[in-house]
């Protein structure tokens, strides 16, 4: 019981941290999967004529292989985990279904990564099937077709085969089961990255995640649709001027100088008029002009 208190205790110092880092995971999980439906909706373009669940054929074979590898490296094995299966571990530390105290957005964000989760492991087997299956069973097809036509003259048992069992129809269910699969996925994902938005006011006195804006404002501006002035309006209290401060007073901290310099500047660009921000440039551009070592140059 002692070891499980000291173990609890030892995350919740570091809270702010893992808070950082399952943010930071799922804005890099984002443009890995965007990568992803890209080849899938390039996948179904090939035969616009056709019904979209037909995804296999020679001409797919190297679109559903490139998917196939990518889900690899994007979920992962149980030894060899990936992106997403490392954040889903993640968010159950962070928001755990037994804590009545964690915050309900929270959990639904670790009850909603579960689901891509679990929808994306369904969707790697699938695509497993359709690549490993699909081809092999077109062919078939495609000799049942011929057979039909000599069975007189070369018997053959495929005919029927195909007629206990439907291969095609089979491939084709598989294929819609990726339809789905990819478009649920697609949903899920959409749905946390609105939710961590709006958990951002929430958020405000984590100075590590406030760092993680800043340093992430182009994948912020691509997710959200919004300016990191913006968010920091909302997060403290209509003064986005706070936001960039408490960016500059975090670095100052951490001795980062000259990042500290950019975000007292950034404030005094919103307010001319902010005394900390006024105060804070003085002195730290006179600490990057004494201390050319800070600049990286000797």
């Amino acid at each position: 019981m002692m070891q499980i208190e000291r173990k609890e205790n030892w995350f919740e110092k570091r809270r702010d941290l893992f808070v950082r880092e399952t943010v930071d995971s799922f804005f890099q999980i984002m443009p890995a999967f965007h990568s992803i439906y890209l080849v899938y909706i390039d996948c179904l373009r090939l035969h616009r004529d056709k019904a979209c669940a037909d995804l296999v054929g020679s001409e797919k074979e190297a679109s559903l292989g490139k998917i196939w590898d990518q889900l690899q490296l994007f979920v992962g094995t149980e030894a060899d985990k990936g992106p997403l299966w490392q954040l889903k571990d993640l968010c159950h530390k962070v928001w755990p279904e037994n804590r009545e105290d964690q915050d309900v957005n929270g959990r639904v964000v670790d009850w909603l990564l579960g689901s891509v989760f679990h929808e994306a492991m369904k969707l790697k087997e699938n695509i497993y099937l359709l690549n490993s299956y699909g081809p092999a069973a077109h062919k078939i097809e495609a000799h049942s077709a011929g057979s039909a036509t000599n069975q007189l003259l070369t018997p053959s048992l495929t005919p029927y085969l195909m007629n206990v069992v439907d291969v095609s129809r089979l491939i084709n269910r598989i294929g819609r089961d990726v339809m789905n699969q990819m478009e649920q996925i697609a949903f899920l994902l959409g749905q946390i990255n609105y939710l961590l938005r709006m958990m951002m006011p929430g958020l405000a006195r984590n100075m590590l995640l406030v760092r993680l804006l800043v340093e992430r404002e182009d994948r912020v501006q691509q997710l959200w649709g919004e300016s990191l002035e913006d968010i920091f309006g909302e997060m403290f209290f209509g003064d986005a001027t706070e936001g960039f401060c408490a960016a500059g007073r975090s670095y100052l901290q951490g001795q980062w100088y000259l990042k500290s310099l950019e975000m007292y500047q950034r404030a005094l660009s919103i307010d001319r008029q902010c005394d900390e921000a006024i105060m804070r440039v003085a002195q730290l551009q006179a600490i990057v002009n004494e201390n050319q070592e800070i600049l990286g140059v000797a």
